[in-house]
């Protein structure tokens, strides 16, 4: 495993994997970014995978809309 700060979130994810629909590929987690366009301000961002796990995380336990 790599070493992370305290505070670095991707040490929780270090094993995590992203598969598609098929599972036929398999990529990690801390190595993969989303891409979109925002709708609210049609710019393309990219956003860490790990980071929406945290969120998501963060969210299920403190039942909050948005964790910054």
């Amino acid at each position: 495993m790599a070493e992370y700060s305290s505070h670095d979130w991707r040490k929780h994810t270090h094993d995590a994997v992203i598969v598609d629909d098929r599972e036929y590929e398999q990529l990690k987690v801390n190595n993969c970014r989303v891409i979109f366009i925002n709708p609210k301000t049609l710019k393309e961002e990219s956003v860490d995978v790990s980071r929406l796990i945290r969120v998501f995380v963060n969210n299920t336990e403190d039942l909050k809309r948005s964790v910054k």
